[in-house]
């Protein structure tokens, strides 16, 4: 299992806008009832954990949804290629 260290490395590397790590002493700012502080840094660890969790599920949907297309579009293309090359006329034989 990742850590949540390695999950936002993981996402800052695939370009995704990856919440500000909160800082050592986690009430420098009060925090609203979203767990941010005034100034979009995510307060206590756990609320960040949360969203760091809540991105990185996204992330590995998306890309488990490519795969499956990448690999129905590699399907489509072999069978396209294994099809003969003139249909059979209607008494069976090719012409």
């Amino acid at each position: 299992m990742l850590s949540i260290h390695h999950k936002a490395n993981i996402l800052r590397r695939a370009g995704y806008d990856v919440p500000a790590q909160p800082f050592p002493a986690e009430t420098l700012h009060p925090a609203g009832a979203s767990g941010r502080g005034v100034d979009g840094v995510y307060q206590t660890a756990q609320s960040w954990g949360k969203a760091i969790d809540a991105l990185y599920a996204q992330y590995a949907a998306a890309r488990a949804a490519q795969s499956l297309r990448d690999a129905d579009e590699a399907l489509r293309l072999a069978m396209g290629q294994c099809r003969p090359a003139k249909a059979p006329t209607a008494f069976g034989a090719a012409r």
